[in-house]
């Protein structure tokens, strides 16, 4: 992990010498900061986290103004958890498996007004408007055999909305001790839209390269989409409702967003 934040910090810093020195060599003009027509890219970068550059949220911008930009966030994240039980002893007879799969798209589209045109502090007013789509499926192979019996069959489960998560507790009482499981379900599909107003400030400390803060109000509704769960033993699939929520309070991006400029 500690290699890959290296090498795309070098991709940076790599990226920035390159442009800085082509455009020496052509005896080019440069601004300290953007001007109109001027596309800046931006990253999430936090110094001190574990993951130093994030490129799982992509911010465009585009100066129509010296003082007046576009900006689009585009946002994609897939991962695919898959246990395929290929490593179980051929004589086990429960060979528990499971793929989880997670897909989430957003679009983020906006505005910025810039302030202090001829200094190198840039703070500025936005809006901005978001949409998110998350899309969740999931199957596990589990096993049932009846109380005295020896053969286990197994149970084919097709979840689609959700993952699950399985939870033991082992509970003793004067009567006796047994082991009480509770299913929850997890990491749910939705959809949400909301809009944030900003406020930020960029700062230009060298040529094409710049930092920024953000924050501001945000509202963000969410729907949750209903589960479905097909299980092979049962003739009718169970459904857990769909939910929908509100947020409505201060936002601020808790990174750094390093941005560069072209």
């Amino acid at each position: 992990m500690k290699k890959m934040n290296k090498i795309k910090i070098g991709i940076t810093i790599f990226a920035v010498y390159f442009s800085q020195n082509l455009l020496a060599q052509e005896n080019v003009a440069i601004p300290v900061k953007p001007v109109k027509n001027n596309f800046m890219v931006e990253l999430n970068f936090k110094p001190f986290g574990e993951n130093v550059i994030s490129f799982n949220q992509l911010q465009l911008k585009y100066k129509t103004a010296d003082n007046f930009a576009l900006r689009l966030g585009l946002a994609f994240d897939r991962n695919v958890l898959d246990q395929p039980g290929d490593d179980y002893d051929p004589s086990q007879q429960e060979k528990a498996a499971g793929k989880e799969n997670f897909t989430k798209f957003g679009i983020l589209p906006g505005i910025e007004y810039h302030f202090l045109k001829n200094s190198k502090i840039s703070p500025y007013v936005g809006v901005e408007f978001s949409f998110f789509k998350q899309s969740v499926k999931s199957h596990y192979r589990d096993y049932t055999r009846e109380y005295y019996a020896i053969h286990y069959t197994p149970v084919e489960i097709d979840i689609d909305g959700a993952t699950r998560a399985i939870t033991q507790e082992y509970i003793q009482t004067t009567q006796g001790s047994y082991y009480y499981t509770t299913m929850s379900y997890l990491n749910r599909a939705y959809t949400s839209f909301g809009g944030n107003l900003l406020l930020g400030c960029d700062f230009y400390f060298m040529r094409h390269l710049y930092v920024g803060l953000e924050a501001g109000l945000s509202y963000n509704y969410t729907k949750n989409k209903k589960i479905t769960i097909d299980t092979s033993n049962q003739v009718n699939p169970q459904i857990i409702p769909s939910n929908t929520a509100s947020k409505f309070g201060f936002y601020y991006n808790s990174a750094l967003r390093l941005g560069f400029w072209f």
